[in-house]
């Protein structure tokens, strides 16, 4: 019609098209399926990522003894799932990669990388260096300690993984290579994979990020385990996402209330030292301490003398878990070595170490 109203017949096809789309229903989250395509769930995205900050959390104390002592803190994880080009585009500098491979209770690949300077503070301070200084180029000796460390960090989350699923995983043999370009980069098969980005912090030497890749399915495995009760993550998630939402104003909220510390304690417990008197510690007697290179120590054999730093006739000092509390001589009793007690760290020394 020429006067710009609609004919019958256009208005019942529009009311026709309305009802189409009235009635199609609402997409659903795609899930991703183990192997080598899909996606996450925004259910398993986020257990992923709690799963790994979690373990992360565990396994850094650990890893601090490798690095002369030095706090490290392994953090926010961040999950992504990219095709196999995206990831590589990532990685278009020089990197340090270490693969290692699990197997059992999940099976796939992980690739761990380093920037190139963080992987040069991280040998060094394995190799006995605390200014934490980079050598100017990873000699064998450094990335045989880079090596060691990835295998800790992979190692120790295949064991925390293993306790959570109640079966074992093994671990491969970890394999380093200088990545200088994206070409480099020997990513886990598959046509997604799972990156995991970390914030890494080393007390006052980096501030930095480190990449953790994964084979989709292995990451689709271990997001479906932290779920609770055993249900496939879809099935969960479409329940939660099938419950009816309230309005938030006929939901009545109220400041959670927790009971007083104290309840529970026997009387007369609180502030006692007592309670700690069977918690079990480790006196270690030190006789001095040296510093050498990994090929210096390779080199040692029968016969060899290693110099320390203490004079002949110095008292030994007395750890606990690594912590100084008194000095002493060395004595023989009954053809067992001893350590008389000479001089004890006064009891605010003592605390200001702890603290530290």
């Amino acid at each position: 019609m020429g006067d710009g109203s609609l004919s019958q017949d256009e208005i019942d096809a529009l009311l026709q098209g309305a009802d189409d789309m009235l009635s199609t229903p609402s997409a659903t989250p795609s899930f991703g399926a183990a192997g080598g395509g899909g996606s996450l769930s925004p259910l398993e995205r986020d257990s992923l990522a709690e799963l790994f900050n979690n373990t992360m959390r565990m396994v850094a104390p650990s890893l601090s003894g490798y690095l002369s002592g030095k706090n490290i803190t392994i953090s926010n994880a961040l999950i992504e799932v990219k095709p196999p080009d995206a990831v590589k585009a990532d990685f278009n500098r020089q990197f340090v990669q270490v693969s290692m491979d699990y197997s059992g209770a999940v099976s796939g690949r992980n690739v761990i990388l380093f920037n190139y300077a963080d992987a040069g503070v991280i040998s060094s301070l394995m190799m006995g260096d605390d200014s934490g200084t980079p050598p100017s180029e990873l000699t064998d000796a450094h990335q045989s300690t880079i090596q060691e460390f990835v295998s800790q960090l992979v190692s120790s989350c295949a064991t925390q993984f293993a306790d959570r699923m109640g079966r074992g995983i093994n671990t491969s043999p970890p394999a380093l290579s200088i990545v200088n370009n994206a070409a480099g980069v020997q990513l886990p098969a598959g046509n997604q994979i799972v990156k995991i980005t970390y914030n890494l912090s080393i007390e006052n030497l980096v501030s930095s990020k480190f990449y953790h890749l994964l084979d989709f399915g292995m990451a689709s495995d271990l997001a479906k385990s932290t779920i609770s009760g055993g249900q496939p993550t879809q099935q969960m998630y479409q329940q939660q996402m099938s419950q009816p939402q309230m309005m938030t104003g006929q939901v009545g909220i109220s400041p959670v209330k927790f009971p007083p510390l104290g309840e529970g304690i026997p009387s007369g417990a609180a502030g006692n030292i007592s309670l700690l008197l069977d918690v079990p510690m480790t006196l270690t007697v030190e006789l001095g301490r040296t510093r050498q290179l990994v090929k210096d120590i390779l080199g040692l054999g029968e016969g060899s003398i290693i110099e320390l730093d203490k004079l002949a006739g110095e008292p030994v000092d007395l750890l606990v878990n690594g912590k100084l509390i008194a000095k002493g001589e060395v004595v023989v009793i009954d053809e067992n070595f001893g350590v008389r007690v000479t001089d004890i760290v006064s009891p605010a020394e003592r605390m200001s170490k702890m603290q530290t």
